[in-house]
């Protein structure tokens, strides 16, 4: 028999194809609320972009690569982000422009943003009404065709408008709100980022620094309208933990913190870069949140500080060259003292 040349694996392969296990529980609650149709809508993201992988790959002098499933991965993202409801043409046009924003910078490991991330927040400004309007956990949605259910905002619109959900914690933390197919279990969503912290592909030095800013920014400066317009970090705690839980436990912050904010490519290198960006990344998210009409705000402020990370990595690099160069000449400066 002819020997067979083996394929080398993508170095990120691991991660790309933990990702997209971690789909299957989500898409099963979607499935659950939903019916089939979000199954469906993520089989389409998927189709799509190996489509698009064995469309665009021959420009890079190669064929599709099976080993390198990130084109996939970034599909089930942009799938899980979007409401059940959601045209299949939105949802396939997404990934399309998450594959070229890909494939633009040179293909696997030379993106600087988020293909994911790009690809959702495109639809969300084209399509906004179709993006963010969320259907109503148990309706029975049709395979195909245009959906006539009523349609809800999400509750970030609540949150921006200053007023308080009225979801409670259990469902919120089942999947029975009004959200994103992949946001709206939040105990499924945690329990899948346990698995990817455990794979060891979840960063501490990112993740804990997001989290930090996403929590502390909306206990110091809470946009409550039954709040004073000035009031201090210890005063109205009940109300300002009602606040937290809606931040976390909605929307698609946590969503973001676990899967997407950790991308191997897109990350800086060093540890301090690391904490810098994630701390930069909740910063940003909770600006956009206040400020911004549309429901993904994690993932705009992805998109916005993605821009540094390189630019993290060289002044790190350059503070630890000096840190180092001062600690020598401070050992040469001792070792020649006369005893």
């Amino acid at each position: 028999m002819p020997n067979r040349k083996k394929v080398e694996r993508s170095a990120n392969y691991s991660y790309y194809s933990d990702l997209l296990w971690c789909t299957v529980p989500l898409i099963g609650m979607s499935w659950y609320y939903y019916g089939a149709r979000p199954v469906l809508l993520l089989l389409a993201a998927l189709l799509t972009a190996y489509l698009c992988d064995c469309a665009l790959a021959p420009l890079h002098g190669t064929g599709y690569q099976s080993h390198e499933p990130s084109s996939e991965c970034f599909a089930a993202l942009i799938a899980l982000l979007m409401p059940a409801s959601i045209s299949y043409p939105i949802v396939i046009s997404a990934v399309i422009v998450a594959v070229l924003v890909k494939e633009a910078f040179g293909g696997e490991g030379h993106y600087p943003f988020h293909p994911a991330a790009v690809g959702v927040v495109v639809a969300g400004i084209s399509w906004p009404q179709d993006v963010f309007s969320y259907p109503i956990p148990g309706t029975q949605l049709p395979l195909f065709g245009s959906v006539n259910t009523t349609l809800a905002e999400g509750m970030n619109a609540t949150l921006r408008d200053g007023g308080l959900p009225s979801a409670s914690t259990m469902n919120l933390l089942t999947g029975n709100v009004s959200a994103a197919m992949g946001t709206s279990a939040a105990l499924v969503v945690m329990a899948c980022g346990l698995f990817l912290l455990v794979r060891g592909h979840i960063k501490l030095s990112v993740v804990i620094p997001f989290f930090i800013f996403v929590i502390g920014l909306p206990w110091f400066f809470p946009n409550l309208n039954e709040l004073p317009t000035f009031s201090l970090p210890w005063e109205y705690i009940r109300q300002r933990f009602y606040l937290e839980k809606y931040v976390v436990l909605s929307g698609t912050a946590l969503f973001t913190g676990l899967f997407l904010i950790c991308e191997p490519v897109t990350m800086p290198d060093r540890r301090m870069s690391r904490i810098i960006y994630g701390a930069a990344l909740g910063i940003m998210t909770y600006v956009f949140r206040v400020f911004s009409p549309y429901e993904c705000a994690a993932c705009c402020a992805l998109l916005i500080v993605s821009s540094i990370p390189e630019w993290l990595d060289l002044i790190s690099h350059r503070t630890e060259r000096i840190r180092f160069m001062r600690e020598e000449e401070q050992r040469l400066a001792n070792s020649t003292k006369p005893e």
